[in-house]
Protein backbone atom coordinates (compact mmCIF):
# COMPACT_ATOMS: atom_id res chain seq x y z
CA UNK A 1 0.00 0.00 0.00
CA UNK A 2 1.31 3.45 -0.86
CA UNK A 3 1.52 6.14 1.78
CA UNK A 4 -0.70 8.95 0.44
CA UNK A 5 1.06 11.48 2.69
CA UNK A 6 4.53 10.85 1.24
CA UNK A 7 5.92 13.60 -0.93
CA UNK A 8 7.25 10.92 -3.29
CA UNK A 9 5.39 7.87 -4.53
CA UNK A 10 7.45 5.09 -3.03
CA UNK A 11 6.18 1.64 -2.12
CA UNK A 12 5.73 1.37 1.63
CA UNK A 13 7.50 -1.43 3.42
CA UNK A 14 5.48 -4.07 5.18
CA UNK A 15 6.72 -4.38 8.73
CA UNK A 16 7.91 -7.85 9.68
CA UNK A 17 6.72 -7.38 13.21
CA UNK A 18 4.47 -5.04 15.15
CA UNK A 19 5.06 -4.43 18.81
CA UNK A 20 1.86 -4.85 20.75
CA UNK A 21 1.97 -3.22 24.12
CA UNK A 22 0.37 -4.87 27.08
CA UNK A 23 0.92 -3.31 30.42
CA UNK A 24 0.35 -4.49 33.95
CA UNK A 25 -3.00 -3.01 34.90
CA UNK A 26 -4.98 -0.31 33.12
CA UNK A 27 -4.66 2.46 35.68
CA UNK A 28 -1.53 3.79 37.29
CA UNK A 29 -0.61 6.28 39.98
CA UNK A 30 3.07 5.97 39.14
CA UNK A 31 5.01 9.25 38.98
CA UNK A 32 6.41 10.60 35.72
CA UNK A 33 9.98 9.91 34.71
CA UNK A 34 10.55 13.68 34.61
CA UNK A 35 8.54 16.87 35.16
CA UNK A 36 9.23 20.29 33.66
CA UNK A 37 7.36 23.39 34.94
CA UNK A 38 6.28 25.59 32.02
CA UNK A 39 4.35 28.14 34.06
CA UNK A 40 3.67 29.20 37.63
CA UNK A 41 -0.05 28.74 37.05
CA UNK A 42 -2.59 27.38 34.63
CA UNK A 43 -2.22 28.03 30.89
CA UNK A 44 -4.70 28.60 28.09
CA UNK A 45 -3.17 26.29 25.45
CA UNK A 46 -0.13 24.11 24.78
CA UNK A 47 1.21 22.09 21.86
CA UNK A 48 4.17 19.71 21.93
CA UNK A 49 6.06 17.35 19.65
CA UNK A 50 8.20 16.09 22.53
CA UNK A 51 11.15 18.34 21.68
CA UNK A 52 9.50 21.76 21.43
CA UNK A 53 6.52 22.81 23.54
CA UNK A 54 4.50 25.95 22.77
CA UNK A 55 2.72 27.55 25.72
CA UNK A 56 0.00 30.22 25.53
CA UNK A 57 -0.43 31.69 29.02
CA UNK A 58 -3.55 33.67 28.13
CA UNK A 59 -1.83 37.02 28.61
CA UNK A 60 1.64 37.87 27.47
CA UNK A 61 3.77 36.27 24.74
CA UNK A 62 3.70 32.66 23.59
CA UNK A 63 6.63 30.80 25.12
CA UNK A 64 8.64 28.13 23.30
CA UNK A 65 10.33 25.55 25.51
CA UNK A 66 12.79 22.80 24.70
CA UNK A 67 12.46 19.59 26.67
CA UNK A 68 14.42 19.79 29.94
CA UNK A 69 15.29 23.51 29.76
CA UNK A 70 14.81 25.75 32.80
CA UNK A 71 13.72 28.78 30.75
CA UNK A 72 11.92 29.43 27.45
CA UNK A 73 13.96 29.33 24.25
CA UNK A 74 11.80 32.01 22.56
CA UNK A 75 9.01 34.39 23.47
CA UNK A 76 6.69 35.42 20.64
CA UNK A 77 4.48 38.52 20.70
CA UNK A 78 1.48 38.61 18.38
CA UNK A 79 -0.74 41.62 17.78
CA UNK A 80 -2.47 43.31 20.67
CA UNK A 81 -1.82 41.97 24.16
CA UNK A 82 -5.58 42.14 24.76
CA UNK A 83 -6.14 39.46 22.07
CA UNK A 84 -5.01 36.17 23.62
CA UNK A 85 -3.42 33.45 21.52
CA UNK A 86 -5.85 30.52 21.66
CA UNK A 87 -4.55 28.11 18.98
CA UNK A 88 -1.10 26.58 18.51
CA UNK A 89 0.37 24.22 15.90
CA UNK A 90 3.75 22.59 15.20
CA UNK A 91 4.58 21.24 11.75
CA UNK A 92 5.11 17.45 11.61
CA UNK A 93 8.80 17.92 10.77
CA UNK A 94 9.27 20.19 13.81
CA UNK A 95 10.75 23.09 11.83
CA UNK A 96 7.92 25.61 12.03
CA UNK A 97 5.04 26.65 14.26
CA UNK A 98 1.84 28.66 14.00
CA UNK A 99 0.10 30.73 16.65
CA UNK A 100 -3.35 32.26 16.34
CA UNK A 101 -5.85 34.54 17.99
CA UNK A 102 -9.45 34.43 16.78
CA UNK A 103 -8.60 36.99 14.08
CA UNK A 104 -4.87 36.63 13.28
CA UNK A 105 -2.32 33.91 12.46
CA UNK A 106 1.46 34.08 12.72
CA UNK A 107 3.98 31.54 11.37
CA UNK A 108 7.38 31.13 13.05
CA UNK A 109 10.66 29.31 12.57
CA UNK A 110 11.45 26.92 15.43
CA UNK A 111 15.07 26.84 14.28
CA UNK A 112 15.71 30.59 14.59
CA UNK A 113 12.66 31.91 16.44
CA UNK A 114 12.03 34.41 13.62
CA UNK A 115 8.58 35.37 12.37
CA UNK A 116 7.87 34.03 8.85
CA UNK A 117 4.52 35.71 8.26
CA UNK A 118 1.55 37.44 9.86
CA UNK A 119 -2.01 37.22 8.49
CA UNK A 120 -5.27 38.95 9.39
CA UNK A 121 -8.45 36.91 8.99
CA UNK A 122 -11.91 37.97 7.85
CA UNK A 123 -13.70 35.29 9.89
CA UNK A 124 -13.50 33.97 13.45
CA UNK A 125 -10.94 31.16 13.64
CA UNK A 126 -11.75 27.92 15.46
CA UNK A 127 -9.03 25.42 14.42
CA UNK A 128 -5.55 25.45 12.93
CA UNK A 129 -3.01 23.02 11.40
CA UNK A 130 0.34 23.37 9.64
CA UNK A 131 2.20 21.32 6.99
CA UNK A 132 5.92 20.53 6.94
CA UNK A 133 8.26 23.56 6.87
CA UNK A 134 5.26 25.86 7.08
CA UNK A 135 4.48 25.34 3.40
CA UNK A 136 0.71 25.38 4.00
CA UNK A 137 -1.90 26.32 6.59
CA UNK A 138 -5.32 24.82 7.22
CA UNK A 139 -7.80 27.16 8.90
CA UNK A 140 -11.22 26.19 10.28
CA UNK A 141 -13.81 28.92 10.84
CA UNK A 142 -16.90 29.51 12.94
CA UNK A 143 -18.81 29.90 9.68
CA UNK A 144 -18.25 26.21 8.84
CA UNK A 145 -15.76 26.96 6.08
CA UNK A 146 -12.25 25.47 5.94
CA UNK A 147 -9.50 27.37 4.13
CA UNK A 148 -6.33 25.82 2.76
CA UNK A 149 -3.50 28.28 2.07
CA UNK A 150 -0.17 27.59 0.33
CA UNK A 151 2.07 30.19 1.92
CA UNK A 152 4.77 30.22 -0.78
CA UNK A 153 2.50 30.53 -3.81
CA UNK A 154 -0.45 32.25 -2.14
CA UNK A 155 -2.91 29.69 -3.57
CA UNK A 156 -6.09 29.44 -1.54
CA UNK A 157 -8.85 26.84 -1.57
CA UNK A 158 -12.12 27.15 0.33
CA UNK A 159 -13.69 23.85 1.38
CA UNK A 160 -17.48 24.04 1.82
CA UNK A 161 -18.28 20.46 2.80
CA UNK A 162 -19.46 21.31 6.34
CA UNK A 163 -22.75 22.85 7.45
CA UNK A 164 -21.77 23.75 11.02
CA UNK A 165 -19.01 25.32 13.10
CA UNK A 166 -15.56 23.78 12.56
CA UNK A 167 -14.27 22.36 15.85
CA UNK A 168 -11.08 20.55 14.85
CA UNK A 169 -8.89 19.73 11.86
CA UNK A 170 -5.55 18.25 10.83
CA UNK A 171 -3.32 18.52 7.78
CA UNK A 172 -0.96 15.91 6.34
CA UNK A 173 2.77 16.62 6.44
CA UNK A 174 2.93 17.24 2.68
CA UNK A 175 -0.17 19.43 2.76
CA UNK A 176 -2.09 17.30 0.28
CA UNK A 177 -4.74 15.82 2.60
CA UNK A 178 -7.01 17.36 5.23
CA UNK A 179 -9.24 16.01 7.98
CA UNK A 180 -11.94 18.33 9.33
CA UNK A 181 -14.76 18.00 11.86
CA UNK A 182 -17.79 20.12 12.66
CA UNK A 183 -20.16 20.67 15.53
CA UNK A 184 -22.87 18.57 13.89
CA UNK A 185 -20.67 15.47 14.27
CA UNK A 186 -19.50 15.15 10.67
CA UNK A 187 -15.87 14.25 9.87
CA UNK A 188 -14.50 14.59 6.32
CA UNK A 189 -11.20 13.42 4.79
CA UNK A 190 -10.44 15.39 1.63
CA UNK A 191 -7.79 16.49 -0.87
CA UNK A 192 -6.44 20.03 -0.74
CA UNK A 193 -5.65 20.11 -4.47
CA UNK A 194 -9.29 20.15 -5.53
CA UNK A 195 -11.46 19.80 -2.35
CA UNK A 196 -12.48 16.28 -3.44
CA UNK A 197 -13.93 14.29 -0.54
CA UNK A 198 -12.30 10.89 -0.09
CA UNK A 199 -14.22 9.69 2.98
CA UNK A 200 -16.63 10.92 5.64
CA UNK A 201 -18.26 9.56 8.78
CA UNK A 202 -20.78 10.72 11.34
CA UNK A 203 -20.65 10.87 15.15
CA UNK A 204 -23.82 11.06 17.23
CA UNK A 205 -22.51 14.13 19.06
CA UNK A 206 -20.42 17.19 18.28
CA UNK A 207 -16.85 16.24 17.29
CA UNK A 208 -14.19 18.13 19.25
CA UNK A 209 -11.00 16.36 18.10
CA UNK A 210 -9.54 14.85 14.91
CA UNK A 211 -5.99 13.61 14.30
CA UNK A 212 -4.24 12.11 11.27
CA UNK A 213 -1.67 9.34 11.28
CA UNK A 214 1.17 10.93 9.34
CA UNK A 215 1.91 7.51 7.82
CA UNK A 216 -1.34 7.86 5.91
CA UNK A 217 -3.10 4.78 7.29
CA UNK A 218 -5.43 5.96 10.07
CA UNK A 219 -7.49 8.85 11.45
CA UNK A 220 -8.82 9.36 14.96
CA UNK A 221 -11.94 11.36 15.84
CA UNK A 222 -13.66 11.96 19.18
CA UNK A 223 -16.91 13.60 20.22
CA UNK A 224 -18.04 15.68 23.17
CA UNK A 225 -19.39 12.64 25.03
CA UNK A 226 -16.05 10.80 25.21
CA UNK A 227 -16.63 8.46 22.27
CA UNK A 228 -13.57 7.93 20.07
CA UNK A 229 -13.20 6.21 16.71
CA UNK A 230 -10.24 4.98 14.67
CA UNK A 231 -10.86 4.88 10.89
CA UNK A 232 -8.74 3.41 8.12
CA UNK A 233 -7.60 5.68 5.32
CA UNK A 234 -8.19 6.54 2.60
CA UNK A 235 -11.61 4.85 2.59
CA UNK A 236 -12.74 5.80 6.09
CA UNK A 237 -13.74 2.29 7.24
CA UNK A 238 -14.24 1.97 11.01
CA UNK A 239 -11.27 0.19 12.59
CA UNK A 240 -11.96 0.51 16.34
CA UNK A 241 -14.09 2.33 18.89
CA UNK A 242 -12.80 3.87 22.13
CA UNK A 243 -14.65 5.13 25.15
CA UNK A 244 -13.32 7.16 28.06
CA UNK A 245 -13.93 4.89 31.08
CA UNK A 246 -15.26 7.68 33.32
CA UNK A 247 -18.59 9.34 32.54
CA UNK A 248 -18.40 13.03 31.73
CA UNK A 249 -14.74 12.99 30.65
CA UNK A 250 -13.69 13.74 27.09
CA UNK A 251 -10.70 13.50 24.74
CA UNK A 252 -8.67 16.69 24.31
CA UNK A 253 -5.58 15.56 22.37
CA UNK A 254 -4.27 12.49 20.54
CA UNK A 255 -1.21 11.07 18.80
CA UNK A 256 -1.13 8.00 16.54
CA UNK A 257 1.89 5.67 16.33
CA UNK A 258 0.78 3.18 13.68
CA UNK A 259 4.19 1.51 13.43
CA UNK A 260 3.84 0.29 17.02
CA UNK A 261 0.06 -0.23 16.91
CA UNK A 262 -0.75 2.37 19.53
CA UNK A 263 -2.64 5.58 20.16
CA UNK A 264 -2.04 8.05 22.98
CA UNK A 265 -4.79 10.40 24.13
CA UNK A 266 -5.00 13.25 26.60
CA UNK A 267 -8.25 14.20 28.22
CA UNK A 268 -10.06 16.11 30.91
CA UNK A 269 -9.70 15.23 34.62
CA UNK A 270 -5.91 14.75 34.26
CA UNK A 271 -6.26 11.67 32.02
CA UNK A 272 -3.42 10.39 29.86
CA UNK A 273 -4.24 7.09 28.16
CA UNK A 274 -2.62 4.51 25.92
CA UNK A 275 -4.72 2.37 23.56
CA UNK A 276 -4.13 -0.42 21.08
CA UNK A 277 -4.76 1.08 17.65
CA UNK A 278 -5.98 -2.06 15.90
CA UNK A 279 -8.92 -2.83 18.22
CA UNK A 280 -9.24 0.09 20.67
CA UNK A 281 -8.18 -1.94 23.71
CA UNK A 282 -7.32 0.27 26.69
CA UNK A 283 -3.75 -0.46 27.78
CA UNK A 284 -2.71 2.13 30.34
CA UNK A 285 -3.83 5.24 32.17
CA UNK A 286 -1.80 7.87 34.02
CA UNK A 287 -2.77 11.04 35.87
CA UNK A 288 -0.82 14.16 34.99
CA UNK A 289 0.47 16.43 37.73
CA UNK A 290 -1.03 19.51 39.33
CA UNK A 291 0.04 22.79 40.81
CA UNK A 292 -1.15 22.30 44.38
CA UNK A 293 -2.15 25.95 44.77
CA UNK A 294 -4.56 25.81 41.83
CA UNK A 295 -8.27 25.34 42.44
CA UNK A 296 -10.12 23.40 41.25
CA UNK A 297 -7.47 20.69 41.50
CA UNK A 298 -7.70 19.28 37.98
CA UNK A 299 -6.10 19.65 34.56
CA UNK A 300 -6.64 18.99 30.87
CA UNK A 301 -3.95 17.26 28.81
CA UNK A 302 -3.57 19.69 25.92
CA UNK A 303 -1.00 17.74 23.89
CA UNK A 304 0.78 14.36 23.79
CA UNK A 305 3.74 12.97 21.83
CA UNK A 306 5.75 9.77 21.60
CA UNK A 307 9.39 10.70 22.22
CA UNK A 308 10.86 7.16 22.17
CA UNK A 309 9.53 3.61 21.79
CA UNK A 310 9.16 3.48 25.59
CA UNK A 311 8.36 7.11 26.41
CA UNK A 312 5.35 9.41 26.19
CA UNK A 313 5.39 13.17 26.70
CA UNK A 314 2.46 15.33 27.85
CA UNK A 315 1.72 19.04 28.30
CA UNK A 316 -1.24 20.05 30.43
CA UNK A 317 -3.29 23.07 31.47
CA UNK A 318 -1.52 22.94 34.84
CA UNK A 319 1.58 24.29 33.09
CA UNK A 320 3.53 21.05 33.40
CA UNK A 321 5.34 18.97 30.78
CA UNK A 322 5.92 15.37 31.89
CA UNK A 323 7.64 12.26 30.54
CA UNK A 324 6.06 8.86 31.15
CA UNK A 325 7.46 5.35 30.81
CA UNK A 326 5.75 2.78 28.57
CA UNK A 327 6.60 -0.84 29.34
CA UNK A 328 6.76 -3.39 26.49
CA UNK A 329 5.53 -6.81 27.58
CA UNK A 330 5.36 -8.93 24.45
CA UNK A 331 5.93 -8.89 20.70
CA UNK A 332 3.55 -10.31 18.09
CA UNK A 333 4.74 -11.27 14.62
CA UNK A 334 2.64 -10.42 11.63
Amino acid sequence: MRNPFSAKNRPSLVAAAIIVLTLSGCDSAEPPLSRQPLSTGSILAAQTNGHFTLVAPGNGPVQVWQQGDAAPLYQWHQGKETDPVVLLAISPDGHTAATATEQTVAVWSLESGQNLGFYSLAHTLRALSLADSGQALLLGYHSGEVEFVELNSGRRLLFLGHDDVINSLDLSANGQYALSASQDGRVIFWQTANAAMLADWQHENSVNLVTLDQGGRYAFSADAQGQGQVHRLPGGELQAQLEVPARGQTFVSARIDAARNRLATGGTARRLDLWQLSDGAHLKQWQVGLHTQLRPASAMVYSVAFTAPDQLYSASSAGLAETWTITNREHHDE
